[in-house]
C-alpha cells in the first residue's frame, strides 16, 4: 500500500515538475522600452508542453496581468514580441506557464524611466516537516487581472488558470501520508 501512495505521488509530483520553465531573459538588470521589440527566452524541461507567456506588473504580492505576450509552439524556448507602445513606465515581470522572471524595467513612450525602486519579493517561508529535516520554502503571488486583459481568461496558464503549487502540495501530502502509515 506505501509503495502504491508512494509511488503515485511521485508521479504527480514529477508531472508538475516536468511543466516548468525557467526564465533567462528578462532578468534584473534587463531595461526595455515601450513599442520595442524583444526576445524573451527561458529554458524548460518539457519540451512537448505549449506555454503562454504573459506580462505582470505590480507588488510581488499582488501582480496584475498587463497582457498576453503569446503562446509560442510545444518546446519552444524563445518569443519574439513587439511590446505595447502604450506602455507605461514601471517594473515588470514575465510569467512563462507557471514560473516567472525577475522584476525588471520598460521604460515608457520617450524612453520615461519608471519611478520609484524596484519591487522586492516578500520574505520567504520556511516550512518544516514533522520528523523531517528537510526545509521547503515557498512564496505565492497573488494574481488580478486588469481590464484590458480580461480577453486572456481561459487560455491555458492565464491568470485564471491553477497553477502547479496546488498539485505539488498535495503529492507532497500523499508522500507524508503514506510513510506515516
Amino acid at each position: 500500500m506505501r509503495f502504491s501512495v508512494a509511488a503515485l505521488a511521485t508521479s504527480l509530483l514529477s508531472a508538475v515538475l516536468a511543466q516548468q520553465a525557467y526564465p533567462t531573459v528578462p532578468i534584473e538588470s534587463t531595461v526595455w522600452t515601450a513599442g520595442d521589440s524583444v526576445k524573451i527566452q527561458w529554458k524548460s524541461n518539457a519540451p512537448t508542453v505549449a506555454l503562454a507567456v504573459d506580462l505582470f506588473k505590480g507588488d510581488p504580492t499582488h501582480q496584475t496581468l498587463v497582457t498576453n505576450l503569446g503562446s509560442p509552439a510545444a518546446g519552444a524556448t524563445s518569443l519574439a514580441v513587439v511590446l505595447p507602445a502604450t506602455l507605461a513606465a514601471d517594473w515588470y515581470s514575465i510569467r512563462i506557464g507557471d514560473s516567472y522572471s525577475h522584476y525588471f524595467e520598460i521604460k515608457g513612450k520617450g524612453g520615461v524611466a519608471p519611478t520609484g525602486t524596484m519591487p522586492v519579493p516578500p520574505a520567504a517561508t520556511t516550512v518544516a516537516a514533522p520528523g523531517n529535516s528537510t526545509t521547503h520554502t515557498a512564496t505565492a503571488p497573488t494574481v488580478t487581472k486588469s481590464a484590458a486583459a480580461a480577453a486572456v481568461t481561459g487560455a491555458p496558464n492565464s491568470a485564471n488558470y491553477l497553477s502547479a503549487a496546488p498539485m505539488a502540495m498535495a503529492a507532497v501530502a500523499i508522500v507524508a501520508a503514506a510513510l506515516a502509515l
